[in-house]
């Protein structure tokens, strides 16, 4: 069974739907203008007040992004549902994507929908799009690089070094540039459609989140047509931010805005808590986003955007833990196969945790095609251990579960795992601690593992079987918050 998963973990901010209470415009910089200037602060000012800013003007980016952009969804279309992962978001919306990666001293993988389809396929829209696919990524690497060395000059003298320490003798990572160098980076390609057939076609598509990484690149959204890729695409609207005093804004994006650098929960976890005590030093901030894609008066219409996350080095080593980030996520993705209980917290109490999801199976065939070790659940074929294979002995049946303890449908995208089921228990309570799986490929190209989330408290569950263990205890002592409330819930990145 052949598998891409990217899951890179976001933090929900509680919030109110999403209704704007003001317009900003972004800080913009040129490219160039970012290459040349040396020591003032123009970066991190923007991104400690309003933690996001945009690049214009990145030599023949624009041209290629629209060309890339406007055969996405045509070609995701002409390659069918067979292979093209899709997600149903309650207000309507539907999302297909594309998942990939660009890893460290490797460079940038193959989009593993795309692999198996020559150039000279009946689909032309998928021709124009691999034909611009490399261009268009080499401008983003090209792009992120000189941020984060930018980023690096103005914050150097005020971060203490090393920023992370690593379990390899000799290797630390003392700049920012050095840790997003270091750090797998995360890419989807995204197009969503909504159906305006549906009533609450209006309601927010992805609620108030803080995305986990270090930082996102991504451009912001087009309306492009499903039926003609020719035609002229336009702006999108519908982002939204939340400004630091807490109100809600829309972002006034406009042409010249090639590529948008947002900062992500991950920076209050490697530095800004390595920021020296002085009142020059400007922690950057991150920003609570969320999108709401409305009715278009043109169904065929449909909003395209790309993302690409910064994760941590996959050797540093993460606080206070002993164990490296690549560890971490190596150890969750353990326990989601073998129903252990691990606790996973973001930097905020006014935050929950929530996860990002994007999988490749190689076709519909994957759900009859589980064995009879395997559970198929959560849109996947799951193994199951021994515990597991016992539930009927305890009278418990063994069922597809979500992270609230409750039975799902297995062919949903929610982050459910198999679990030995009571029926008869109470529903647990909303008081303890749900569970929340950080993913990523590992430096495997985007293959391995899936990253699953689950429900599960200090020992066991009156609904689901789960046991803790002492990597559990470390990786609850990893969690920045343990003293609230975690709840798993399925998002993507907007």
């Amino acid at each position: 069974m052949k598998l891409l998963l990217l899951l890179p973990l976001v933090c929900l901010v509680s919030a109110s739907p999403v209704s704007a209470d003001r317009v900003v415009n972004p800080s913009r910089i040129t490219f160039d203008a970012l290459g040349r200037i040396d020591n003032d602060s123009l970066l991190v000012k923007a991104l400690a007040t309003d933690g996001l800013v945009s690049l214009t003007n990145i030599p023949g980016f624009e041209q290629s992004k629209r060309r890339l952009m406007s055969n996405l969804h045509t070609c995701m279309l002409d390659l069918g549902d067979d292979i093209v992962t899709a997600h149903h978001f309650d207000d309507g919306t539907t999302r297909r994507s594309f998942a990939t990666s660009t890893l460290p001293e490797v460079g940038a993988q193959p989009i593993k929908s795309l692999e198996d389809i020559p150039m000279n396929s009946n689909s032309e829209s998928c021709q124009s799009f691999q034909g611009e696919l490399s261009s268009f990524r080499s401008s983003v690497e090209a792009a992120t690089d000189l941020f984060s060395q930018k980023l690096s000059t103005e914050m150097r003298a005020y971060l203490q070094t090393p920023l992370m320490s690593s379990n390899v003798d000799g290797v630390v990572y003392n700049s920012i540039n050095e840790v997003v160098a270091g750090g797998e980076h995360l890419e989807h390609f995204h197009s969503y459609q909504k159906d305006n057939s549906l009533e609450n076609a209006g309601e927010t598509t992805i609620e108030l989140h803080t995305d986990q990484g270090f930082f996102i690149a991504f451009t912001p959204g087009l309306i492009a047509s499903s039926n003609d890729p020719t035609k002229q695409m336009k702006l999108s609207d519908g982002f939204y931010v939340q400004d630091r005093y807490g109100t809600k804004a829309s972002v006034n994006f406009s042409e010249e805005d090639d590529l948008v650098f947002m900062i992500g929960d991950g920076a209050n976890q490697y530095i800004n808590n390595n920021l020296i005590d002085s009142k020059d030093a400007m922690p950057l901030r991150a920003t609570p986003h969320a999108l709401s894609f409305p009715a278009q008066i043109d169904s065929s219409d449909v909003r395209v955007w790309y993302g690409r996350m910064v994760l941590p080095p996959n050797n540093a080593l993460s606080h206070g833990m002993g164990l490296t980030h690549g560890e971490v996520r190596e150890a969750l993705m353990d326990a989601s196969t073998t129903g252990k209980s691990i606790s996973l917290g973001c930097s905020s109490q006014d935050m929950k945790a929530v996860i990002h999801t994007t999988r490749h199976l190689s076709g519909p065939s994957v759900i009859l095609n589980c064995t009879a070790d395997e559970l198929f659940c959560w849109y996947r074929c799951q193994p199951l251990d021994d515990e597991l294979n016992t539930c009927s002995d305890r009278n418990l049946t063994l069922e597809c579960v979500d992270s609230r303890g409750q039975i799902t449908d297995p062919a949903q995208h929610n982050g459910a795992a198999p679990a030995c089921y009571n029926s008869t228990a109470p529903l647990s309570s909303d008081d303890g601690i749900k569970v929340v799986a950080i993913g990523a490929s590992g430096g495997r190209g985007g293959g391995g593992r899936d990253d699953l989330s689950w429900s599960g408290g200090g020992g066991r569950d009156e609904h689901m079987s789960t046991k803790s263990t002492s990597t559990g205890s470390r990786l609850f002592a990893w969690s920045l918050v343990v003293t609230f409330t975690i709840s798993a819930i399925l998002s993507v990145i907007s």
